[in-house]
């Protein structure tokens, strides 16, 4: 017996079947996106200038940040295995991604995400002097990645002489003069942490130059001893 072809339906579709194929393929399609971005990777522009001269943010406004910014790339699985305990700490001189504290004296409207530079991690003695120089666990940091660049680390920072508590960490802006950061509103804890930023994948050139490249913890940092 020959087999007969299945005909094709040629049923034309309701309004109500082509809405909801519609909305289906853009459902599909966002929870794809929030998998990905939660779970693989995302990326963080950069706004302000909290952490210039090493990342360029603009003047922090929104739509200039968004297209000007420096955006940075950032595998979320670290963050993840971070908090399943498979990987170790977060390493100082690590640019990382957390949560604004709730408290925070510099918030403005809703808690944003900030881009700054761990300092000191669970234990250390961090110690910011009013000139701006910066020791940890009795080692001064060489702060030249920030001066031989054109950026100021002083004479208007915060005095700070304490010990970070377990499960938090100290982080401060590159631009020493204009950043809110641990000086001001103190430690922040392990779990306000969205991750580390290990490469800036935009603008792809910036003032003539390729402005894609890695992000690696200064070589300063590499002398400091656990306390």
């Amino acid at each position: 017996m020959a087999n007969k072809m299945q005909e094709k339906d040629t049923t034309p579709l309701s309004f109500n079947q082509k809405l909801w194929r519609e909305i289906k393929g853009y459902a599909e399609a966002i929870i794809i996106a929030l998998i990905v971005t939660t779970f693989l990777f995302t990326t963080v522009g950069v706004a302000g200038s909290s952490m210039s001269p090493n990342l360029d943010g603009g003047s922090g406004r929104i739509i200039e940040s968004l297209l000007f910014g420096d955006r940075l790339f950032v595998p979320k699985y670290e963050t993840w295995l971070r908090r399943a305990g498979v990987l170790g700490n977060y390493n100082r001189g690590d640019v990382v991604i957390f949560r604004e504290k709730a408290d925070s004296p510099c918030r403005q409207g809703r808690r944003a995400f900030l881009v700054k530079r761990m300092v000191g991690l669970p234990g250390d003695h961090v110690v910011v002097d009013a000139d701006g120089n910066v020791m940890v666990n009795d080692t001064a940091l060489d702060q030249s990645f920030i001066t031989d660049n054109g950026g100021r680390i002083g004479p208007n920072s915060r005095l700070v002489d304490l010990t970070v508590p377990e499960g938090e960490y100290f982080v401060m802006g590159d631009n020493r003069n204009n950043s809110c950061d641990s000086r001001i509103y103190g430690t922040v804890p392990f779990m306000s942490f969205a991750g580390k930023a290990t490469s800036v994948i935009w603008p792809p050139v910036r003032g003539g130059k390729l402005n894609w490249r890695g992000l690696k913890a200064p070589e300063t940092f590499s002398t400091i001893s656990n306390p």
